[in-house]
């Protein structure tokens, strides 16, 4: 059995492969280097840890928007890392089509140690509910800088082959969910270095990495899919951190508006996923929940709908004069 037939048999097993040397390291190491201008003008890193990481300096004032990478997630590198030939046939292998799509939203995440002002991890979840459309989306992810279960690499999760989607439950993270722990079977981490990429399927359970670490964990990711698989508008829709697509691949030689004229077949995001969760939070909020907090806060801002955006602002309100006294 060759190398590529190991690798999908493996994902087509566990629902995820880590594939060693795929990406090319000398682009990752000029995406690194402008992550590690970021931190120094921002004044969030002095030098780096023993393991190779851009080491972590408390801020003077917390400010989310320190976690917002624009200049590496909208680079042309980013872009040009997963068309390679190398990553274009391996996810022709792992998903049997002969056409692959390549998402155009990519993200550049920075995961800061979980005692820092500036720690932000998401809980275990699955990627389908946000993304839709194909049932056979890969995600790519892959560290700029070394990374081992204690500085933050990505966990991933065994399920039962035959569940798709888990059923969630109220936590106190960014998304304000996370899956019901008794759905969760074995759980991986895996040691990285830079080229290397962990790959799972978009029903795969993952997340809740834990920085515990003194340097910065940072990864970068993108979607694929078969060509002849639905995608939803929503990602295609607008680009991160830019006004439009416009500005976004202002100054780009080769990849700007690569899936124009070639992208699959656009299909409506379903947002019955969203109001459930608005709902069921704002539910939660009022029997006294304080779980729903976190919850509430995405509501109040991206609720569905303005009475659902209302009645999480005020329960939000209530709950933060409960507190006060």
């Amino acid at each position: 059995m060759n190398k590529l037939s190991r690798l999908k048999d493996a994902y087509e097993r566990e629902g995820y492969v880590v594939v060693r040397e795929l990406l090319d390291t000398a682009t990752l190491a000029l995406l690194a280097a402008k992550v590690v201008r970021q931190l120094s003008r921002d004044g969030v890193t002095d030098g780096f840890t023993s393991s190779g990481q851009p080491r972590f300096k408390e801020p003077t004032q917390a400010d989310p928007d320190l976690l917002k990478f624009a200049d590496v997630m909208r680079s042309e590198w980013t872009e040009s890392l997963f068309q390679a030939p190398s990553v274009i046939a391996l996810m022709k292998a792992l998903m049997n089509t002969e056409e692959v799509f390549v998402h155009p939203i990519k993200w550049v995440r920075g995961l800061a140690p979980a005692n820092s002002s500036l720690h932000c991890s998401p809980g275990v979840h699955q990627d389908f509910p946000e993304l839709q459309g194909s049932s056979r989306q890969i995600t790519l992810w892959a560290p700029l800088f070394f990374v081992d279960e204690g500085s933050g690499s990505l966990p991933v999760y065994n399920k039962q082959p035959e569940e798709t989607l888990l059923p969630l439950e109220l936590a106190l993270n960014p998304s304000g969910w996370q899956l019901c722990a008794a759905a969760l079977l074995n759980r991986s981490v895996f040691e990285l270095k830079p080229g290397d990429a962990l790959l799972f399927n978009t029903f795969t359970p993952h997340g809740g990495a834990a920085n515990a670490g003194e340097g910065w964990r940072f990864s970068v990711e993108a979607r694929f899919q078969p060509l002849s698989d639905p995608l939803a508008i929503s990602n295609l829709e607008k680009p991160l951190l830019a006004e439009d697509w416009h500005a976004f691949y202002q100054g780009w030689d080769t990849w700007g508006f690569y899936w124009k004229d070639r992208h699959p077949p656009i299909i409506e995001f379903d947002p019955t996923w969203e109001r459930w969760r608005d709902l069921t939070a704002i539910s939660e909020a009022l029997k006294g929940n304080q779980k729903a907090v976190a919850a509430l806060e995405i509501a109040a801002q991206f609720g569905v709908s303005a009475p659902v955006r209302s009645c999480a602002r005020r329960l939000l309100e209530s709950f933060d004069h409960a507190y006060e006294h």
